[in-house]
């Protein structure tokens, strides 16, 4: 099979200093399957590593040969440990598989590289055998061995092209044991005039900034937290100034690490007619501006944390304006408690959020809903155990269970358009 690819949206350059690549040409190169490239056995390979005692693990590789010429192009490189000398099905695989007849007996460490170098912290050799292998804390071999490849692939869109595994080199090592937790889903944060003037000043949740939502029934990345978060609501529109800023409904979304080089923008190199509704990626690039709505009107701001893309589309459903949403529970007697708006004051409003802090001792129940004093003929709450605690989901309406939470500080945010609820620990 064979794939023609554009010189401008390949060549990179030298990839590494491990990299052995020729110069670029003129021609449009032909994709063709490499046969081999070599994984590159290390020094310490010979000896036995104590994984609770080191850092970092160097590996490096030839580049596979993908033009007839070897020119170097854009070539997504992923680590592959195996506990079984075997790789037939990844944890991931496993995870995902419902009825449970599958095994893994290999793991995929995070992230990917572009470059023939990577430096593995060991920590994460670690967890990929405690993935694999699930021994508990009186189970852990004093020497393990360890099989590590690399997959290397051309990524186009979704697919990955051509893909082909390097030779195996085998690694002896000491494990040791840790409580393995699914990584917290990675969250990102709105900021600007259309959230009452809110520019992570002070970096406080609720305060300066707030949080997206995370997707019901998502799956999320389980060693990232990667993945897709959302947002729903009313947004106004607006005319740019001579910055390609707009004064009234302006707003950015900003990563974990608040840093503005990162955040999400309005599409830079667009004209200022043009960039409504536009979303992209600083990636410590110039400013492309505020983000705004092309229109008055409903949308869902879809953003993947993964590959730190996000899309802003019109929401089409049903919408009921309730005018304000209250929090009801066990903090409260049971009252109705004002939740506060995302929008600024005087937009309509579909987005909630509450900042509780929950003492020791026995969980908070709670319930959204209405604001119509003891009567409870609109509410909203979540499955069918009272009191579970639950960070995301999408709520129902009449006779789900109470939502619960534990000793701690708490940002609640509530959707009224989508029922959906997400909760952020303080």
């Amino acid at each position: 099979m064979k794939n023609k690819y554009m010189m401008g949206a390949l060549l990179i350059g030298i990839i590494s200093l491990f990299a052995s690549c020729s110069d670029d040409n003129d021609s449009n190169p032909t994709l063709i399957q490499p046969t081999e490239f070599k994984l590159n056995t290390p020094e310490y390979a010979n000896g036995l590593i104590e994984l609770e005692k080191s850092k970092e693990l160097n590996l490096t590789w030839s580049q596979p040969k993908y033009t007839a010429d070897n020119a170097p192009l854009q070539v997504t490189y992923e680590i592959q440990v195996s506990p079984k000398n075997s790789f037939n099905v990844s944890t991931d695989e496993a995870a995902a598989d419902e009825s449970g007849e599958k095994v893994a007996d290999y793991d995929i460490l995070s992230p990917t590289t572009s470059y023939c170098n990577v430096n593995i912290a060991a920590e994460d050799i670690n967890k990929s055998l405690l993935r694999v292998l699930k021994f508990k804390e009186d189970e852990v071999p004093e020497t393990q061995s360890v099989s590590v490849r690399v997959n290397a692939y051309i990524v186009e869109d979704t697919k990955r092209l051509n893909p082909i595994v390097s030779n195996t080199i085998t690694l002896n090592v000491k494990p040791y044991y840790v409580d393995l937790k699914d990584a917290t889903p990675v969250m990102w944060y709105l900021v600007g005039n259309m959230f009452g003037g809110k520019w992570a000043g002070k970096k406080i949740i609720g305060e300066d900034n707030l949080p997206m939502f995370l997707k019901p029934k998502y799956r999320y990345d389980k060693k990232t937290g990667t993945g897709e978060i959302e947002y729903t609501n009313f947004f106004l529109t607006g005319e740019y100034d001579s910055k390609a800023e707009c004064a009234d409904a302006g707003f950015k979304i900003l990563p974990p690490s608040y840093d503005w080089s990162y955040s999400m923008n309005a599409i830079l190199n667009n004209p200022i007619s043009a960039k409504k509704g536009t979303i992209e990626y600083r990636d410590n690039k110039d400013d492309g501006g505020h983000i705004v709505a092309g229109a008055a009107g409903y949308y869902t701001i879809t953003l993947n944390t993964a590959d730190n893309t996000a899309t802003m589309e019109q929401y089409t459903g049903t919408v009921t304006d309730y005018g304000t949403i209250q929090i009801s529970g066990s903090f409260n007697g049971w009252t109705d408690t004002p939740m506060l708006p995302y929008n600024t004051e005087g937009v309509e409003n579909h987005a909630w959020y509450y900042v509780m802090k929950v003492p020791a001792g026995d969980p908070v129940h709670f319930k959204f809903k209405i604001a119509d004093g003891n009567a409870w003929g609109k509410s909203w709450g979540y499955g069918s155990i009272a009191g579970a605690v639950n960070m995301y989901g999408k709520c129902g309406t009449g006779g789900d269970a109470d939502l619960g939470l534990t000793e701690g500080k708490y940002c609640i945010s509530f959707n009224d358009i989508t029922g959906s609820f997400s909760i952020v620990k303080l």
